[in-house]
């Protein structure tokens, strides 16, 4: 009695090929990022030893420490019954270029935006109405109308 063995089927082949691929891209990639940060690491090294070695020229140099970092903050209202909510802010020119915020149900409404440092003021327009953000009590007024500040650190 004779038993046939089965061959791997054309899919099964596809996804191992596919797979193989996969894998080859990921790793030039990381060794490509590898590369390139070790190569900065080192740069910055040979820099600072070079500037330690000549007082005179490090005294000359003074860092300017930049945060460059964006960070991404969460603007949530719940607001029953609301149509649509759109976030103002000095960060879109006062609602020049609008950003609303995303409806869920039982009235919540969401947008994440990414922000560097530094010091934001936000309001809400809630169907036409200015809404202050209920959970931030860090408030202040801009031409007469009252406005939340959001920090970003």
């Amino acid at each position: 009695m004779k038993q046939s063995v089965k061959k791997p089927g054309a899919l099964f082949v596809l996804f191992l090929l596919l797979l193989c691929a996969g894998l080859t891209w990921f790793f030039t990639a990381a060794e490509d990022y590898y590369d390139y940060t070790s190569g900065a690491v080192d740069g910055a090294v040979q820099s600072a030893a070079s500037d330690t070695q000549d007082p005179a020229r490090a005294a000359k140099i003074t860092p300017e420490k930049l945060n460059t970092e964006i960070k991404f903050r969460t603007f949530f209202l719940t607001a029953n019954g609301a149509e649509k909510v759109e976030l103002q802010a000095d960060f879109n020119g006062w609602g020049k270029n609008p950003l609303f915020l995303k409806g869920y149900s039982r009235g919540y409404f969401e947008i994440s935006v990414a922000l560097p440092a530094g010091e934001y003021k936000y309001v809400y327009v809630v169907d036409g109405q200015d809404v202050l953000d209920p959970t931030n009590l860090d408030r202040t007024e801009i031409n007469g109308r009252m406005v939340c500040i959001k920090t970003v650190r």
